[in-house]
């Protein structure tokens, strides 16, 4: 006996089947059958309003006219093998596009769909089996029962025949009952290929759907083993990306970081500048102090070597000037010192 292609139990073709299909046995296919069929429901429901507006359309003759045109180019649309080629495959790539879409918003979950799905027709196989099972029982229960009528019957016409010959009518009885038996009989011989084909299902299905348990263990271990690489990877790539943005950094906050930068660089260099500016200004003043603080020095240790020789003088009052200290308004003249160095000292 041939093994079963396990891949037929779970709805779909073979991989190598569903890589060679036709573009219908495919998922993108499927998803473009139901979107046919949704704009025939669409046209079903909107039937009316097109009736209406093909009768508004019918009484212009204008109206008439571009209907037709707009009928001819449906035609020849229609009747185009580039057109119908063309649209065919616009068509395709747009369902495959929108499956692609599906497929990329979670594939683990696709995936887990699927193991679901197969785990679903497993039950319903399982149900059929202990139908099927059931069945055979009631078959074999009903072969058991022929058997014991045969051979009731049988006895029922052996009896009947002993009894033939003191009372009419038994050979009647008997013959009968010999009929009843072979009908019997003729029912369990047809009944027990049944039986025997109804064994070899059942066996078979057996085997199916151990194997069908195999395969979905296995497809679920598959399916788990690759949520776990996908997750890994995934977060792989994640803290890759953070490790890259550290280096290339992130292109908005990396613009607000340059023009900070260039922010601080412009007004340091401003500051700088008018530090510079500050500190050139002051120098003039400071080198005029310093020379100051030189020439009253010079000119200090001048007065106490006058002053220790005896040559110094005090300055003095004006006699007038001192009776006046107790005016409101006090005049003091100083009297300037006859030495040019002192004048010097005092302009």
């Amino acid at each position: 006996m041939a093994s079963p292609d396990f891949s037929q139990l779970a709805g779909g073709n073979s991989s190598e089947g569903t890589s060679k299909g036709s573009f219908w046995s495919r998922p993108e296919g499927i998803a473009g059958m139901l979107a046919l069929a949704g704009i025939g429901a669409l046209g079903l429901v909107y039937f009316n309003r097109i009736m209406e507006f093909l009768i508004r359309a019918t009484e212009n003759t204008l109206y008439l006219a571009g209907l037709l045109g707009v009928l001819a180019l449906l035609i020849f649309l229609f009747t185009s093998r580039d057109v119908r080629t063309a649209v065919f495959f616009l068509f395709k790539t747009f369902m495959r596009k929108i499956t692609g879409v599906v497929v990329q918003l979670d594939p683990i979950a696709i995936m887990k769909i699927y193991v679901q799905d197969l785990r679903e027709k497993r039950e319903k196989m399982q149900g059929q089996i202990d139908t099927l099972a059931g069945q055979l029982v009631k078959l074999n229960k009903k072969i058991n029962e022929n058997n014991d009528n045969i051979k009731a019957k049988f006895n029922e016409a052996n009896k009947a025949n002993e009894l033939a010959a003191t009372r009419p009518g038994m050979k009647e009885a008997a013959t009968l009952a010999t009929m009843e038996g072979a009908g019997l009989q003729e029912m369990n011989e047809k009944l027990l290929p049944l039986q025997r084909n109804m064994k070899l299902v059942l066996d078979f299905m057996e085997k199916v759907n151990k194997s069908a348990d195999y395969l979905i263990k296995e497809t679920d271990i598959k399916v788990k083993l690759k949520e776990t690489e996908y997750q890994i990877v995934k977060e792989s790539s994640n803290a890759l990306k953070t490790a890259v943005s550290i280096f290339k950094g992130n292109p908005d906050k990396k613009f607000y970081f340059d023009e900070s930068m260039e922010y601080i660089q412009d007004d340091m260099s401003k500051k700088l500048g008018e530090m510079k500016r500050a500190m050139d200004l002051s120098m003039d003043f400071i080198n005029g102090v310093d020379i100051q603080n030189g020439m009253l020095s010079d000119k200090g240790q001048q007065l106490l070597e006058a002053y220790n020789k005896g040559e110094f003088s005090m300055v003095q009052l004006n006699p007038a000037s001192a009776n006046q200290l107790d005016a409101p308004v006090q005049a003091r003249v100083i009297n300037p010192p006859k030495d040019e160095n002192y004048r010097s000292l005092l302009d």
